[in-house]
């Protein structure tokens, strides 16, 4: 299996979903019976596509399945490592039998192959991965960067995604199933009321805000004296604006207003655009014309 473009996998584990879909020296590929074949509990992806389901299925009718299941046996059963996709797919399809590669991992590789499998397909979503991301540095005391190098991504970018499992599980779900994008979720980590965050991701889910303008709502809620301030300053400058075009509709020229609100000064500028104006602007204000 060839790994995407643009994906580079840590040194130790580069080869590791590749290898682990070939027999070693005494292995095989066995035919086992689905009933047998458990999905892993511990698998990241939680979520399986239907429409991609059936046109895997499809694939298998026309051609067979080209890249065996890997299991682990336990006790009488064998759970899935690597190819619950394939799995679903054979069983929508009736098969009896799976072909499988049986192979001995323990519960810290397990979790590696299932998620270089997931990411190698860009199958999971944010928080799954950061899941993923956090049993691995909790139960194995991985560092970021220990992670970041197994798993060929830039240890900001696990930063990033660990950091997501921090907002309330209401926008963590928002951001698994597609409705909130991390980019707009990342800006709510600036505001770390819980109920303010949750007032932030209903103004985006109703009014639609993007990034940036999130951005400026987390500030506001982040700094109410500051957002105070700048709507005091909006409504200064929305009543400047008034005022210049009442005396733009009173001469019929463009009126400009400067105002300083800590000075409490400022400065007009009309423009006139022939003598005539400046003659109309004049007799307005009662004063005589000048020679220019």
């Amino acid at each position: 299996m060839s790994k995407p473009q643009g994906k580079v996998l840590g040194r130790g584990l580069s080869n590791l979903l590749d290898s682990s879909a070939v027999p070693d020296a005494g292995e095989r590929v066995q035919e086992i019976e689905i009933a047998k074949i458990k999905p892993n509990p511990e698998n990241p992806r939680k979520k399986f596509d239907r429409t991609a389901i059936e046109e895997l299925a499809q694939t298998i009718k026309q051609h067979g399945l080209l890249q065996p299941i890997l299991v682990q046996k336990q006790g009488d059963i064998y759970v899935v490592i690597s190819g619950e996709r394939r799995l679903r797919s054979l069983m929508s399809l009736g098969y009896p039998k799976a072909p499988c590669i049986v192979k001995e991992f323990d519960r810290k590789k397990t979790l590696e192959v299932s998620l270089i499998e997931n990411i190698q397909r860009e199958q999971l979503d944010p928080i799954e991965e950061a899941s993923v991301y956090k049993s691995l540095i909790a139960d194995y005391a991985m560092t970021q960067e220990d992670l970041a190098n197994q798993v060929g991504k830039n240890r900001a970018t696990i930063a990033n995604r660990l950091r997501l499992l921090g907002l309330p599980e209401h926008i963590q779900a928002a951001i698994a199933d597609g409705r909130l994008t991390e980019g707009q979720a990342r800006p709510l980590l600036a505001v770390k009321n819980a109920e303010l965050q949750m007032k932030l991701f209903r103004e985006i889910t109703e009014n639609g805000l993007n990034a940036r303008a999130i951005e400026a709502r987390a500030r506001a809620l982040s700094n109410p004296k500051e957002d105070k301030k700048n709507a005091k300053g909006k409504k200064s400058d929305a009543n400047i604006r008034a005022v210049a075009q009442k005396v733009e509709e009173h001469t019929g020229m463009r009126t400009r207003i400067n105002y300083n609100p800590q000075k409490k000064s400022g400065s007009i500028t009309i423009d006139f655009f022939s003598p005539d104006d400046l003659e109309k602007l004049l007799k307005m204000m009662g004063l005589r014309r000048v020679s220019l």
